[in-house]
């Protein structure tokens, strides 16, 4: 897609797996706020990891700062945890 330019509709990007869903205009922003609300119940140290790891494609993933940084975080600890003790992390951004 990068190299040829090639557009394609919403509903073929979804079967590409590109976008996770598809809703009409009046249903974009609650749909968003819940995808929102959704990413936001994860740990903000994995997020930032995840961001960087997407922005650095290519790089070995122990090199790069932010995932170092969650791999020694209290939250790398919590998720295993909450998840062994059947309840909902809680997540301290350290």
């Amino acid at each position: 897609m990068t190299l040829t330019g090639r557009l394609f509709s919403a509903q073929e990007a979804y079967r590409m797996g590109l976008v996770n869903e598809v809703v009409p205009l009046n249903e974009l922003m609650p749909t968003a706020e819940h995808w929102a609300k959704e990413m936001m119940e994860c740990s903000p140290l994995a997020i930032q990891a995840t961001k960087e790891i997407i922005k650095n494609t290519g790089q070995p993933i122990d090199t790069l700062e932010s995932v170092r940084r969650m791999r020694a975080s209290e939250d790398f600890l919590e998720g295993p945890r909450a998840f062994a003790e059947k309840r909902k992390p809680v997540w301290k951004g350290r």
